[in-house]
């Protein structure tokens, strides 16, 4: 597991280029997490990748106009579990509302 932490600014569809360069390539994310930081964004995530496709998606994510900084390395313990296993997927939460499609069956 590889470790990427990518600093942004904020503009429209950056974080969609961000992860778009890696779903384009059927990784998956099992860790993933974007919030504001010092100035600008951040976002981290965890992927399974071996060593080209870390080049290829430093390439891309480099090649983002509003990308700062691009750094990857070990797993941080918030990415991990008590247990040392990757933290498993969150339920999705509910406001207690029903959906459209349930309330017209």
């Amino acid at each position: 597991m590889k470790a990427f932490h990518i600093r942004y600014r904020n503009t429209q569809g950056t974080l969609m280029r961000i992860l778009t360069a890696v779903s384009r390539r059927g990784i998956e994310v099992p860790y993933l997490h974007a919030a504001a930081s010092d100035y600008g964004h951040r976002v981290d995530l965890l992927l399974e990748v071996n060593s080209k496709q870390i080049g290829q998606l430093c390439r891309d994510w480099h090649a983002i106009v509003d990308v700062i900084d691009v750094r990857s390395g070990a797993p941080t313990a918030e990415m991990l579990d008590g247990d040392g296993e990757i933290a498993g997927p969150h339920p999705p939460a509910t406001n207690g509302r029903r959906s459209a499609g349930a309330a017209t069956a």
